[in-house]
């Protein structure tokens, strides 16, 4: 039994210690399309003004329709005092004509970071609003985004 319990709590020590997603979520778009005026939200709990993050983008596109290199992104972060934080991004969808990322089930994910050593200013529930910026009303061939911020280990001896 004491075995049992050494175990177990070595287990969630180790997953504890992990790295930890303050968000991992997926948006999908009705019919492939993402509308230029309709951005995809994200509510992010921030429980820590002194952790920086890495901020992760994924797109999953139908490589048949959408014919971008990159795909130009504007995101609005709102905080709950009131702040407004904007920065563009964008994701590589190719390199030298070729495809990036990987194929599954029949579709392309891309991802690029899009932020490393990110830093909210307060905490509580922050709004993310990330629209494509592209010149396209409506842009085809997208079929899902997805957004990823997990947080950063700061270790200055790899600098």
């Amino acid at each position: 039994m004491r075995r049992l319990v050494i175990a177990v709590l070595g287990v969630l020590l180790f997953i504890s210690c992990g790295k930890k997603n303050i968000i991992d979520e997926e948006r999908t778009f009705k019919g492939g399309v993402w509308n230029h005026f309709s951005p995809v939200v994200f509510d992010v709990n921030v429980s820590n003004t002194e952790d920086y993050y890495n901020i992760d983008m994924t797109a999953t596109v139908d490589t048949s329709i959408f014919r971008y290199q990159i795909l130009p992104l504007t995101v609005n972060i709102y905080s709950p005092n009131g702040e407004r934080r904007m920065f563009y991004a964008s994701i590589p969808t190719k390199e030298n004509g070729r495809w990036k990322g990987e194929m599954k089930d029949g579709k392309r994910e891309i991802t690029a970071r899009v932020r490393t050593f990110f830093s909210f200013n307060c905490t509580g529930a922050h709004r993310m609003e990330i629209a494509q910026a592209t010149s396209q009303y409506d842009l085809e061939g997208l079929a899902s985004f997805r957004l990823t911020i997990e947080n950063t280990d700061i270790d200055y001896g790899d600098l």
